[in-house]
C-alpha cells in the first residue's frame, strides 16, 4: 500500500463546526469555543481514521487572491466572518499544532490552490492523496490516486461518485462549473444553462473550449447562450480552475506529521474545557490514591469500623462484562476517605463470619452509600444472594437528572471527564481488547484493585460535585422515583421473561427459508444473482439494468430506502419482492437471532437490561436485547411476540394507556376541543378527521381517521408540511393546508406550541410533569436546521418525558401495591407505555383490577387516563 498524505481544508472544518454547535459553549475563562470544540471533535475522528505519514491543514491567508484581482465580484456575496468565530481561529491552530500536523497558508493564495499544488506533488511522488473538505471545487482534482473525503467521514468522493453526481468526469468538472456557475463564490457561469444541460453538452463535446468552438454551428437555445456568453464562460473557467503549480516554500518532504504524546493534547483540552475529549486511557490527575486489598477478617473489621456512619461512603460493585445481568461479581471497592480506598475481592479469603458482616454492611439501610449505576449494583449483588441498601446518591442518575443530554450515556468514564475534568483508566486497559481479552478473574488482583480503587475514588468525588449541583426538585425526584426505580428494574432484569426457545427457532427457520425463496424469485426476474442487501448493487439493478425511475439520490448514489421502493411497487414485480426480502432479513437479524442469543438456557428466560440514562426524554430503554422495536402489527411480528410466554401456572397481563401522548398534549395545552373530546370519551382521531375534512363525525371513513391520527401525532413530533406530505402521500401545499386547518381548529394547541418554544428559547430548557428538565442546546445553534430541530425537541420532550414520568410512577406504585396485597405477580417488561406482568392464574382478577386502578389514577390530569388491560398465555394473545 502506498504511503498516504492527508490535506485538510481548514476553513471547511471550521465553518462546519461553527454552524453545527451553539454559541453557548465557552472555555473556563469565558472565551467562546463552540467552533474550536466542533473542530476538535472532527479532528479527533480524522486523526483516528487517517493515520497518515504526511499531511497539512491549509488555511486562507490574508489579502486578495489573483481571482479577486481578475474579477472584483468574486466571493463578494459572502458575509464577513463573525467576530466570535474569528476569535477562535488561534485556538483552532493550537489544536492542530498540538496534534503535530503542519499548518500552511500562503499570502495572496487561496487554500484551495495550495491543496491542489500539494495534491499533484503527492500524486507525482506516488502517494495516495486524501483531501478532507466539503468543497465541491476539489472534485476536479480526483484521480485514481486522489480522493476527497467529507470532513465527518461520511462520504468519499472518487471518480465514480463525481460522475454519478454530476454526469461528468473529474477532468471535466471545472468546465462544468464554468457553465453552471457557483453562487457560493459568485462565479457567473452561463445564464440559462443548468446542471443537466451542462453535463449533456460536455458529454457531447468533451471540453469547454471544444464546446465554445462548436457554438457557432450549434442550433437552438444552448447555441445562442454560448455565443452570447462565451467570454463569461471563459472567465468563469478561469475563476473555478484550481492552480496546481503554485510556488510554495514547503514541499511534500516537509509535511511529516509528528504524532504527539497524547498528554499534550489532553493538557490543551483541559485548558479549553473540552473534558469529554480527554484520552480514555489517561491516568487520573488527582493525587496518588492510597489503595489496598482487604483479604482477612481483621482487615475487613478495621475498614468498616473506620467509616463514619453519618457520612455517605462511595461503593463500587465490580463485575465482569458483558452486562450486570450476566457478568460475574469480582469484588467491592470502598472509599474510606478522599484518596483512601480499599478493594475486597469476592470470593476472597474472608471467613464465613467475615462474609456475613460484609453482607450485613452492604444491606444496611442506615449506612448511606453513593454508587454509580445503582441498577447494576443491585442486580449483580442480587444474583449472588446479596442486597444493597442505603443508597442515597447514584452519580449516573444524578448526572442524567442534572442534564439528560449532557455526558451521554452517563457511564462512569464519561461523567468523570465531564464533571471532574480528568479521565479514568478504561476497563479494556485492564482486561485487554479483541482476541487478547481475558476474563476479569484471570487479571492479577493487585491490578484489579488499582482499577477499582481509582473508580471508587472517582465515584466519591462525583458524589460531592453532583450532590451540590442538583437542585432540591432533582434531589426529590432522585429519592422518590429514580433510586427506587433502579432497584425495581434490577429485580425485573433478574426475574426476566419466559421465552419459548423452540418457537423462536422454528420461526427463524421458517423466515430464513422464505427469505431464500424470495431471493431466488428476485434473481429469476433480474436474470442474475447479486447482493440484495448491498444498496449500491441493488440500486444498479433497479435503476440502471431495469430502468426504474430514479426518485431520490443520496450522497453515495441511488436511494433504495423503503419510502422510495414503496412508490415503485407497481413499476416492476421485483420491487415488492425486494421489500419482502428486507422484511424477512430484518426479522431474522434484529429479532429472532438477537432473542435467541439473549436466551438463558439455565433459566429459560431472557433477562433484558432496563436503561434509565440513555434516552434524553427520560424514557426507559431495553438493551441486551433491544425490545423497543419488537413488531406488533405484522403477522411475523405477532409470531415474535407469541414466543414470549408466561411461567408455569401463570398468564401474562399486558397493560398500556390509551393515547397517552395526545392526552398529555390536551393536559398541557388545555385546548378545549381536545379536553372536551377526551373527557366525553370520544375518539380523538375521528374528531380530528372530521375537522380536517369538514364532515360530520359519523361520516368519517377509516382512511380519513388514519389521516387524522397521522396529523395528531405529527403535531406531537413537530413534523412540517414536507415530512407530513411525504408520509401521507400529499403535496407539500396540501399537507400545509391540513396543518393550518388543524391549528385553526385546535388553537389551544397552536398557542401552547408557540409558548413552549418561546420559553425554551429564553431559558434553554423544557420541563416534564415531575419537574425533570431537558436542556435544548439546538435552540441557540447558528444552523437554522438545528434550531428547527430544537423547536421540535421543545414541543416533543415535555410530552414524551411526561409519559415516561407516568410510567415510572405507575411501575413503582404497582410494585408497592402487589407487595402490600401479598400477591406473587411480578413485573417482567416495560416497553414504551406498556407494562407486562407474569401473574399466577388464581391472581388474575385481583391483578388486572389493581393494574387498571393504578395506571388510571397515577396522576390527576385535565383529562382522564384510560388503561387497556389484556390477559393471555403469550405476549401476543395478551395484546390481542
Amino acid at each position: 500500500m502506498a504511503e498516504r498524505i492527508v490535506l485538510i481544508d481548514g476553513l471547511a472544518l471550521v465553518f462546519r463546526a461553527w454552524f453545527a454547535l451553539p454559541m453557548a459553549l465557552t472555555a473556563p475563562d469565558g472565551t467562546p469555543t463552540n467552533a474550536a470544540f466542533g473542530f476538535a471533535q472532527m479532528f479527533e475522528r480524522l486523526a483516528k481514521m487517517r493515520r497518515a505519514q504526511r499531511g497539512a491543514v491549509v488555511f486562507d491567508a490574508p489579502g486578495r487572491s489573483f481571482r479577486s484581482l481578475r474579477y472584483a465580484a468574486y466571493k463578494q456575496n459572502r458575509e464577513a466572518m463573525p467576530e466570535e468565530l474569528r476569535a477562535q481561529l488561534p485556538l483552532i491552530e493550537r489544536i492542530v499544532e498540538a496534534w503535530g500536523v503542519p499548518v500552511l497558508r500562503e499570502l495572496g493564495v487561496e487554500a484551495d490552490d495550495v491543496i491542489a499544488t500539494l495534491a499533484r506533488q503527492g500524486e507525482a511522488a506516488g502517494f495516495d492523496v486524501v483531501i478532507v473538505s466539503g468543497d465541491k471545487d476539489f472534485n476536479q482534482l480526483v484521480t485514481d490516486k486522489v480522493r476527497v473525503d467529507d470532513p465527518i467521514g461520511e462520504v468519499t468522493v472518487d471518480r465514480d461518485l463525481v460522475f454519478r453526481r454530476y454526469g461528468v468526469r473529474p477532468e471535466q468538472f471545472a468546465d462544468y462549473l464554468a457553465l453552471v456557475g457557483d453562487t457560493a463564490d459568485n462565479v457567473p457561469g452561463v445564464a440559462g444553462i443548468g446542471k443537466k444541460g451542462a453535463a449533456l453538452l460536455l458529454t457531447e463535446h468533451g471540453t469547454l473550449e471544444a464546446l465554445l468552438d462548436a457554438a457557432a454551428g450549434l442550433p437552438g437555445r444552448y447555441g445562442e447562450l454560448l455565443r452570447e456568453q462565451s467570454d463569461t464562460a471563459r472567465l468563469s473557467r478561469e475563476l473555478v480552475s484550481l492552480e496546481a503549480d503554485i510556488p510554495l516554500p514547503l514541499g511534500i518532504d516537509d509535511l511529516e506529521i509528528r504524532w504527539p504524546d497524547r498528554s499534550a493534547i489532553d493538557d490543551l483540552y483541559r485548558e479549553l474545557g473540552f473534558f469529554s475529549l480527554l484520552s480514555s486511557d489517561e491516568a487520573p490527575d488527582s493525587a496518588v490514591i492510597d489503595e489496598g486489598i482487604v483479604t482477612t477478617d481483621l482487615e475487613l473489621h478495621a475498614l468498616l469500623d473506620a467509616l463514619d456512619p453519618e457520612e455517605p461512603v462511595a461503593v463500587l460493585v465490580l463485575h465482569d462484562l458483558p452486562t450486570a445481568a450476566r457478568g460475574e461479581l469480582a469484588g467491592v471497592a470502598v472509599r474510606v476517605a478522599p484518596e483512601l480506598c480499599r478493594y475486597i475481592p469476592l470470593p476472597g479469603q474472608l471467613s464465613r463470619e467475615g462474609g456475613a458482616r460484609l453482607a450485613r454492611w452492604l444491606a444496611d439501610p442506615e449506612v448511606p452509600k453513593v454508587v454509580h449505576m445503582a441498577r447494576d449494583a443491585h442486580l449483580v449483588l442480587a444474583r449472588h444472594g446479596l442486597v444493597l441498601g442505603g443508597v442515597v446518591l447514584d452519580t449516573a442518575l444524578a448526572s442524567f437528572l442534572h442534564d439528560p443530554a449532557r455526558a451521554l450515556p452517563h457511564t462512569l468514564d464519561v461523567v468523570v471527564r465531564e464533571y471532574l475534568h480528568r479521565a479514568l483508566p478504561s476497563f479494556r486497559s485492564l482486561v485487554g481488547r479483541g482476541k487478547a481479552r481475558q476474563p476479569l478473574r484471570s487479571v492479577p488482583i493487585p491490578a484489579v484493585a488499582r482499577f477499582a480503587c481509582a473508580a471508587v475514588e472517582a465515584v466519591g468525588a462525583l458524589g460531592d460535585v453532583l450532590g451540590d449541583a442538583l437542585e432540591p426538585r432533582e434531589h426529590r425526584i432522585l429519592r422518590d422515583v429514580d433510586l427506587p426505580l433502579a432497584e425495581l428494574l434490577a429485580q425485573m432484569s433478574l426475574t426476566g421473561v419466559a421465552v419459548d426457545a423452540e418457537a423462536l427457532r422454528a420461526l427463524e427457520t421458517g423466515l430464513s427459508e422464505e427469505g431464500r425463496a424470495v431471493e431466488q424469485d428476485v434473481f429469476a426476474l433480474v436474470g442474475r444473482e447479486f447482493n440484495i442487501g448491498s444498496v449500491r448493487q441493488l440500486g444498479a439493478v433497479l435503476f440502471e439494468e431495469l430502468g426504474l425511475p430514479v426518485l431520490k439520490r443520496t450522497k453515495t448514489g441511488y436511494s433504495t430506502a423503503a419510502s422510495v421502493l414503496e412508490k415503485l411497487v407497481d413499476q416492476h414485480p421485483v420491487v415488492p419482492l425486494v421489500l419482502r426480502w428486507r422484511t424477512l432479513a430484518k426479522l431474522v437479524s434484529s429479532y429472532t437471532a438477537v432473542l435467541q442469543a439473549a436466551f438463558d438456557p439455565h433459566t429459560g428466560r431472557i433477562h433484558p437490561t432496563f436503561q434509565q440514562t440513555v434516552s434524553p426524554t427520560g424514557r426507559l430503554i431495553t438493551t441486551e436485547p433491544d425490545l423497543q422495536k419488537t413488531p406488533t402489527r405484522s403477522a411475523e411480528g405477532i409470531r415474535v411476540r407469541e414466543a414470549f410466554v408466561a411461567s408455569a401456572g401463570c398468564v401474562l397481563v399486558a397493560a398500556d394507556w390509551s393515547q397517552i401522548e395526545l392526552r398529555l398534549l390536551a393536559h398541557f395545552s388545555g385546548d378545549p376541543v381536545l379536553v372536551e373530546a377526551f373527557s366525553a370519551g370520544r375518539d380523538v382521531h375521528t374528531e380530528t378527521a372530521a375537522t380536517l375534512f369538514d364532515v360530520p363525525v359519523a361520516a368519517v371513513t377509516s382512511e380519513q381517521r388514519n389521516l387524522g391520527k397521522t396529523v395528531n401525532f405529527a403535531t406531537i413530533y413537530g413534523q412540517g408540511a414536507a415530512a407530513l406530505g411525504q408520509q401521507v402521500g400529499l403535496s407539500r401545499d396540501d399537507a400545509q393546508a391540513l396543518i393550518d386547518r388543524y391549528f385553526e381548529r385546535l388553537s389551544g394547541v397552536a398557542a401552547w406550541k408557540q409558548g413552549i418554544v418561546a420559553k425554551a428559547s429564553t431559558t434553554g430548557r423544557v420541563p416534564t410533569l415531575l419537574g425533570r428538565w431537558r436542556v435544548v442546546r439546538e435552540l441557540s445553534s447558528n444552523n437554522p436546521t438545528d434550531r428547527s430541530y430544537g423547536e421540535r425537541i421543545a414541543v416533543n420532550s415535555p410530552i414524551q418525558g411526561s409519559a415516561a414520568d407516568l410510567c415510572k410512577l405507575a411501575m413503582l406504585e404497582l410494585a408497592q401495591a402487589l407487595a402490600a396485597h401479598e400477591l406473587s405477580a411480578r413485573l417482567v417488561l416495560q416497553i414504551h407505555d406498556e407494562l407486562l406482568l407474569d401473574v399466577p392464574v388464581e391472581e388474575v382478577d385481583a391483578v388486572t383490577a389493581l393494574v387498571k386502578a393504578v395506571m388510571e389514577g397515577v396522576l390527576r390530569l385535565r383529562v382522564p387516563l384510560v388503561a387497556d388491560v389484556g390477559v393471555g398465555r403469550t405476549w401476543a394473545s395478551a395484546k390481542a
